[in-house]
């Protein structure tokens, strides 16, 4: 018997070391964690794509879990939207730090080591956030896991990556609080076109409603092309558009009828609180952004076809497409009626008018 034949048979299904994850250091990272008395900033000695070097006073049991939050100097977002939170398990004590790994997400993989050239504490928190969102992604659609790599990687510029990553981290926050959140899937259709449109959406309350759109298709069948219509409609809004419907949907008395349909009394906004709430003096553009959200059937028909004036109102009556769409688009899976309801608590339904008495009903 030759040596390889006995060492097969003897170790059969020894399995192949596997290289260590390279391992660099990153000038300026830092970690926060709160495990001590208060909580603790300390250097990031190097890192890798799955653990790292924490120089600290800190002295965690092996197998200890923490959560760290890298961060650094420069960095001058501190929103949650911008923020790299790990959860990390102690591997060894060192003389003077912990070596830790992280507990990363299904799916998730992290590309730390793109090229030689030096790497930047912004581009390590960068690829932790990239690589989280196309985790959450690839886990509600699978079928879809190869194509929303190429997009995040290769396909979208810088900027529209971003916006992807934040309507995906928006919406796995969303699905998170959903019982059987882990079994909710969406289909390829549905995702794709929430990365590809809603990735041009520059203004986090659009953002939000492309998060939205896509929690309200995650189901346990995973088959629901229902708000692919819904889509159409976001993808035509713009940061404008966006702000003049959300206060029409939010801020307009509902009405809700014996038969479960939902309804928006008038809402009447002056030029002031139109300037004050879009953002922009232009009365024109505003008139313009009204009449889109019009056409697109969302806001009732305007009354006059002229620019409106500062002595003026302008309608901001949503239609029973714009509530459904934007019950949709909180998340919300039932009838418009029980989304607006819930948050009315002294909602009841109207009366249905009656016939006259010389009448008769069909």
């Amino acid at each position: 018997m030759s040596l390889k034949s006995w060492f097969e048979k003897a170790f059969p299904n020894t399995p192949e070391p596997q290289p260590r994850a390279e391992r660099r250091e990153v000038l300026g990272l830092e970690a926060i964690h709160w495990t001590g008395s208060s909580p603790g900033l300390d250097i990031v000695r190097n890192i890798s794509s799955t653990g790292m070097y924490l120089v600290t006073r800190e002295r965690w049991q092996e197998g200890e879990i923490n959560p760290v939050r890298l961060v650094y100097q420069e960095l001058e977002d501190d929103s949650a939207e911008k923020q790299v939170t790990i959860e990390t398990r102690t591997v060894r004590c060192g003389e003077d730090g912990l070596g830790l790994s992280f507990i990363l997400p299904e799916c998730m993989e992290l590309w730390l080591w793109k090229a030689d050239e030096r790497i930047e504490p912004e581009d390590i928190l960068s690829e932790f956030r990239l690589s989280r969102a196309l985790a959450f992604l690839r886990r509600i659609c699978p079928s879809a896991s190869q194509e929303l790599k190429l997009l995040f990687r290769e396909g979208l510029g810088n900027l529209r990556v971003g916006h992807a990553i934040s309507i995906a981290h928006r919406a796995e926050i969303m699905l998170a609080a959903e019982p059987n959140f882990d079994r909710l899937h969406a289909p390829a259709s549905v995702v794709l076109r929430a990365v590809k449109e809603g990735s041009w959406a520059d203004d986090t309350a659009t953002q939000n409603l492309w998060a939205g759109i896509l929690v309200t298709a995650c189901t346990t069948s995973g088959d629901d092309e229902s708000n692919l219509p819904y889509m159409d409609l976001l993808a035509e809004m713009a940061t404008v558009d966006t702000r003049l419907y959300v206060e029409a949907c939010s801020k307009a008395p509902k009405v809700f009828a014996t038969n479960g349909a939902v309804s928006a009394l008038a809402l009447m906004c002056t030029a002031d609180h139109m300037v004050q709430l879009t953002g922009t003096k232009d009365l024109s553009k505003i008139d313009r952004n009204i009449l889109q959200l019009s056409i697109l059937g969302l806001l009732e028909p305007r009354e006059k076809a002229k620019y409106f004036s500062f002595a003026q109102t302008a309608n901001l009556t949503p239609t029973a497409l714009g509530l459904e769409l934007y019950a949709r688009c909180q998340g919300h899976r039932g009838a418009p009626f029980e989304y607006y309801a819930q948050r009315d608590k002294s909602a009841e339904p109207a009366p249905q008018k009656p016939l006259p008495e010389n009448s008769q009903a069909d």
